[in-house]
């Protein structure tokens, strides 16, 4: 008799006879009681039976965890990453051209997630994590292994959960709140859907997760836009040397217009089926794509390829059955023949890794399709005088954008006048932006000195770090972009100026709207359209953008022999958090070149303080839960924030110069001044002690 015969029945209650209560731990069932049936499954190391608590799916799940997986519970399961010796075969296609494809592709509907507080996840066929895109979700360091390409979302490791799911089961899944077996999970809902390749084979899972416990069953429906966004996608981009038909029903066949948008079929130049859609499957009545897969082009739809290259030629639509079928009309594409090189990158069997096709880049010129791609979006605002707000981490390269944007644009011929707000002391800031008289105050210049203000008349003012801005001058800042009018300390006589203002940041604007430390008309002033950066874990052409960067620094060092990375190099460039993002990169990078012995350059060569920074957050995460929960276990270490990251840069850069601030400075890749500020900031000196304020 199976476990699940002799499972001890979920008692029975009484129904309460008021209005059901819902609310955001409700679950998917509508009815409060997830929470009473997970903790009843921790008293009784049984999954529940009954149907009236907690939905089929979640029962199906939890009983998976005991009983197949062997987990215990009411765990509250710590995020791992899957050692190199267990990671399944597919993990290591991870940057396959396949793989590499549908990493960009997430990248691009990414945008479209907003402000919602949603992590978009990408991840392979086991559910081992191969991006992870945050939005506004609060991720502790703790957790921050779970965002790292080859984080274990499988259910057998972390319960069962929508990324974890949707893999063993091979179909869309979703979870809220305490719906999830293990409790790191009951703060978010989680949701998954498995992306079929034109073979018919799962090549990823795409996932998200919120910090909306109620969120589950909307997520799912946006995950299942996407799905057939990122198939169509994959589908255009796999196949080679062929046919694409493009199918919809016949107005003469059963279920007209019940495809509107029509499914694809693709046939190879040998007149075999290589590939269909999920709709071609059930426009064919195929059942599956394997029923397809292989077949002759004869057989599968009664045409063959020189019938096919007819309709191309003649740009006309074609009559296809499948036997037993209602007919069907398709439009026949030819799908060109692939080079070489990818063809043979797309036939690669899974388990080969190209971790060294980075070094594919140095040989050409390497486009950054993220910053071409704000670029774009900001074409045209300058010359319509709307405002532009620049977000994303420290060390992004927001600045660097700045500068594209002034030379791509109708200003390029005036002047870029840049200020870091958080580098000027408070005192000196409202004199470096307006300007003063002559003798207006102790030490003033006797001619005085115009403000950045007047400096980019007619030109660009870029306004770095706004958001350590202070209030009073808020107000005064706010008055000159509504006036465009400038009165200098000291004056009565106020100043046209004619400036286009970009603004940026790295800290979340709208939350110190909220907490009242950044003025709300201000912010929608500066607001205008916002370009945000992702930080470099994000980017899914990462490798591609650090061999750009490996050789731009070859380059400006004057090295005469090429040097290279060697594979385990690469593998701990993909899965380093880069807290310092592409500041960081260049100074790992100009340091690995200066000390490098041979040819290749080794995991010995790489500084050991960013070594130390890729295992961190795993010593860390022994005993804690995914996003920051104290485990009863837990030291009581307070879990870090972005700002914790700086000081400990910071604190760790003093240390290592021994107080020497202009070294410090040059290490961190920063100006003195801005130094100066951030020791402030965090209560740091610049002696041997280095103490910090807590």
């Amino acid at each position: 008799m199976s476990d699940m015969a002799v499972r001890q029945p979920f008692p029975e209650r009484a129904k309460p006879a008021g209005p059901r209560p819902c609310g955001e731990d409700a679950g998917l069932h509508g009815v409060d009681r997830p929470g009473v049936a997970w903790d009843w499954m921790r008293q009784t190391g049984q999954a529940p039976g009954g149907a009236d608590w907690v939905r089929p799916q979640v029962a199906e799940a939890w009983a998976r965890c005991i009983d197949e997986h062997g987990l215990s519970a009411g765990a509250d399961l710590a995020p791992r990453l899957r050692d190199a010796e267990s990671r399944a075969p597919n993990m290591d296609a991870s940057l396959s051209p396949a793989a590499a494809h549908l990493a960009e592709a997430a990248y691009d509907l990414r945008a479209l997630l907003g402000d919602a507080e949603v992590a978009l996840l990408l991840a392979d066929p086991d559910a081992a994590l191969i991006q992870f895109f945050d939005h506004g979700l609060e991720i502790s360091p703790g957790g921050a292994p779970m965002t790292r390409v080859g984080a274990d979302w499988s259910e057998a490791a972390f319960g069962n959960n929508g990324v974890g799911a949707a893999s063993l089961m091979r179909e869309p899944a979703a979870f809220d709140g305490k719906e999830h077996f293990n409790r790191a999970l009951h703060r978010f809902a989680t949701a998954g859907c498995p992306i079929l390749g034109p073979d018919g084979r799962i090549h990823a899972i795409i996932g998200m997760v919120s910090a909306r416990r109620d969120s589950a069953r909307l997520m799912l429906g946006s995950l299942k836009i996407a799905r057939r966004l990122l198939e169509a996608s994959l589908f255009e981009y796999l196949v080679s040397d062929g046919y694409i038909l493009r199918l919809r029903a016949s107005p003469l066949g059963a279920g007209g217009g019940r495809y509107a948008a029509g499914g694809r079929l693709f046939v190879a130049a040998d007149g075999h089926v290589r590939g269909v859609d999920r709709i071609g499957v059930e426009l064919l009545e195929a059942g599956d794509a394997e029923a397809l897969i292989g077949e002759e082009a004869r057989t599968a739809i009664g045409l063959e390829p020189p019938a096919l290259s007819a309709a191309n030629a003649d740009g006309r639509a074609v009559t296809v059955a499948r036997r037993g079928a209602p007919p069907l009309v398709a439009e026949i594409h030819r799908a060109p023949r692939r080079d070489a090189e990818a063809a043979a990158a797309h036939r690669a069997a899974p388990g080969v890794e190209p971790l060294i096709a980075p070094h594919a880049a140095r040989d050409g010129e390497w486009r950054d399709g993220v910053l071409e791609t704000a670029l774009r979006k900001a074409s045209g605002l300058q010359e319509r005088n709307i405002p532009i707000l620049i977000t994303g981490e420290s060390g992004v390269g927001k600045d660097h954008l700045v500068r594209r944007l002034h030379a791509s644009g109708p200003r390029k011929d005036r002047p870029l006048v840049a200020i870091n707000c958080a580098a000027i002391p408070r005192e000196l800031i409202e004199s470096e932006l307006f300007g003063y008289e002559g003798g207006s105050f102790t030490g003033a210049r006797a001619k005085g000195k115009p403000g950045k203000f007047v400096e980019a008349d007619k030109g660009i003012l870029f306004l770095d770090e706004i958001g350590d801005m202070a209030a009073d001058l808020q107000a005064t800042l706010l008055r000159v972009l509504d006036s465009n009018e400038v009165v200098p300390i000291g004056s009565s006589k106020p100043i046209r100026v004619d400036v286009r203002v970009v603004a940026a940041t790295n800290r979340s604007l709208p939350e110190m709207v909220q907490k009242g430390t950044f003025r709300r008309d201000l912010y929608y002033r500066l607001n205008g359209v916002q370009l945000w950066l992702p930080p470099l874990r994000e980017r899914p052409d990462r490798l591609r953008l650090l061999a750009h960067l490996f050789r731009l620094e070859q380059e400006a060092l004057d090295v005469v022999e090429p040097l290279l990375f060697a594979e385990d190099v690469w593998r701990v460039f993909l899965e380093h958090p880069w807290p310092g993002n592409i500041r960081e990169a260049r100074n790992v990078l100009r340091s690995s070149i200066a000390v490098a012995k041979e040819t290749v350059i080794r995991l010995d060569d790489l500084p050991v303080d960013f070594l130390q920074e890729l295992n961190v957050d795993s010593r860390r995460s022994v005993g804690a839960s995914l996003f920051g929960e104290r485990a009863p276990e837990d030291s009581g270490e307070t879990p870090l924030d972005l700002s914790d990251w700086e000081a400990r840069a910071v604190r760790f850069a003093l240390a290592s110069s021994k107080g020497n601030i202009a070294k410090a400075a040059r290490s961190l890749g920063i100006t003195r001044a801005t130094l100066y500020h951030k020791m402030a900031r965090y209560g740091l000196q610049s002696d041997r002690r280095i103490i910090s304020k807590r």
